[in-house]
């Protein structure tokens, strides 16, 4: 793998973060580099179905908004979705989140997650890309650890959107020290849903819960507040976006408010996201997240990160040391596969 553009921030660009709490950073990850997170979204997508954590959201919010009609989700099983299905019709604030678009195609709006644990390739981007140091920069860390990935897809003419949230609440973490890191996996704009963030409400000083993605209902298992209805008023918040392309990437503060539209393009919009945590985040059992999918340690709130489920990507022990392939043979260790 080749080495990639740039792997540093300069001044302007921390004060821009720390002012903003988001950032598009150009020409991070190289095209082998992107090209690896491809082929882990093809798989991903080729199991939809048969997957236990893989989802149709688009899919999803049509069975959510059609009384008579059940939820089927294939073999996925993550959420109980009958459940969230009834939990959004009692929300007497709930209601359709979807693009205007005259294209009479069916649109899919894919999710999943975890891709690490299991694609070589997507470690070798997560663990050894430029991004783990640019993480760390960001957020003044002394060192990192990677807390995981998700797969966020909308295929040409997808209408549903993605409500605005806040990410804190949906992991088990204490701290506000962490970032995500949304790669595009093609170009990107307004037309086929690139993220949105509301500038500045990293610094509004306020947790909220966790929301089902397809409507601003909150999950009702956490005490934190409802994020604002934004989608209501979008005039009155501060919403930046910004066009990328593969080899880009948009870096957001876990407590950044953000969402994106549909995709009323002809183009696919494909993307994969990163956490990653500083040293000051500690674990924390937090009511109302979502539960992590194949974690094995037993961590106890207010422990430090340190678990095979969470990898300190940075700093590496000397400069070019793969962590993707050391973790290849530990990971052989543990299960007996090496």
């Amino acid at each position: 793998m080749s080495r990639s553009v740039r792997d540093r921030i300069s001044d302007a660009e921390q004060s821009a973060f720390d002012r903003d709490g988001v950032i598009c950073l150009r020409n991070v990850l190289t095209m082998d580099e992107v090209d690896h997170l491809r082929h882990a979204v093809a798989g991903q997508m080729s199991r939809l179905g048969h997957s236990p954590t893989g989802y149709d959201f688009e899919a999803l919010a049509g069975q959510v908004w059609d009384q008579g009609r059940s939820v089927d989700t294939g073999e996925a099983d993550r959420f109980d979705m009958q459940a969230m299905k009834a939990l959004i019709r009692s929300d007497a604030a709930a209601r359709p989140l979807l693009e205007a678009d005259p294209s009479a195609e069916t649109g899919l709006f894919f999710y999943d997650v975890a891709a690490w644990r299991h694609d070589r390739g997507v470690r070798k981007v997560a663990f050894d890309s430029a991004l783990p140091q640019i993480a760390a920069s960001l957020l003044d860390a002394r060192y990192l650890n990677f807390w995981e990935d998700t797969t966020f897809v909308k295929a040409p003419h997808t209408r549903q959107k993605t409500a605005f949230h806040q990410d804190l609440a949906y992991f088990q973490i204490e701290g506000d020290q962490c970032v995500i890191v949304w790669i595009p996996l093609d170009a990107a704009s307004l037309d086929n849903g690139v993220t949105q963030y509301v500038r500045g409400s990293h610094k509004w000083g306020q947790v909220f819960a966790p929301n089902v993605f397809v409507s601003q209902t909150p999950f009702q298992s956490s005490p934190e507040g409802r994020c604002p209805d934004i989608e209501l008023a979008p005039e009155d918040y501060d919403i930046v976006s910004v066009a990328v392309e593969p080899g880009d990437v948009i870096i957001h503060h876990v407590m950044t408010v953000h969402g994106a539209g549909g995709n009323r393009s002809d183009t696919w919009r494909r993307a994969v996201s990163f956490r990653y945590c500083g040293d000051q985040v500690r674990y924390l059992d937090r009511k109302g997240a979502i539960a992590q999918v194949g974690v094995t340690h037993d961590l106890s709130d207010g422990d430090r990160l340190f678990s095979a489920d969470y990898p300190i990507v940075w700093p590496k022990p000397w400069p070019g040391f793969c962590l993707a392939e050391a973790f290849d043979v530990l990971d052989g260790d543990r299960t007996g596969k090496a």
